[in-house]
């Protein structure tokens, strides 16, 4: 989440692990190969990947008390929170509340200045028979982006976080051995 609600720009994720190897589960629903950062981090870490079908998120430890949700930007977090996804993403968050799953949705770009409220919504690069060269990726004011985020946390107890893409393997790892709280 941004600063305005209570989101750190400044945390640093050191690798950390003791004990026995760590095994982290990768939803079966994620796209193989989609997610190399995270593949290669965990190899170099010597962290196991299994696939296995998650109730929430993308990825968890088999304890399954924390999940961990990615998304690759402001602009799919937008889509899943403000669109016809919407239903869809109110489901998984009411799932992992019922569930006891502490989900973190972790987007891979910081807001300006930390407060999601300061984004400046994407502009089309190109022109088609859908879109026009300028024109906004999506009518939704950053503020009801906002807004909304504030609604999830509060009502199922959703956090969000932000870091950037090279960031979000040892972000993922601890966050859920339960770092950052």
């Amino acid at each position: 989440m941004a600063s305005d609600i209570g989101f750190k720009t400044n945390c640093y994720a050191p690798p950390f692990f003791g004990g026995d190897a760590l095994i982290l589960i990768e939803d079966t629903r994620n796209q193989v190969g989609k997610h190399k950062n995270v593949e290669a981090y965990c190899r170099r870490m010597g962290i196991e990947i299994v696939r296995q079908k998650l109730d929430v998120g993308d990825y968890a430890f088999p304890d399954g008390k924390i999940s961990v949700d990615t998304k690759q930007d402001i602009m799919e977090l937008c889509k899943d929170i403000c669109s016809s996804d919407h239903r869809r993403f109110r489901a998984e968050c009411q799932r992992a509340k019922d569930l006891g799953i502490q989900l973190i949705i972790l987007v891979e770009e910081y807001p300006p200045h930390g407060k999601i409220a300061e984004w400046q919504v994407p502009r089309w690069k190109t022109s088609n028979q859908w879109h026009r060269y300028g024109d906004p990726m999506t009518l939704v004011d950053p503020r009801t982006l906002r807004k909304a985020m504030l609604t999830m946390m509060e009502k199922y107890g959703v956090e969000f976080r932000f870091c950037t893409r090279q960031q979000s393997p040892a972000r993922i790892i601890q966050y859920l051995k339960g770092g950052f709280k």
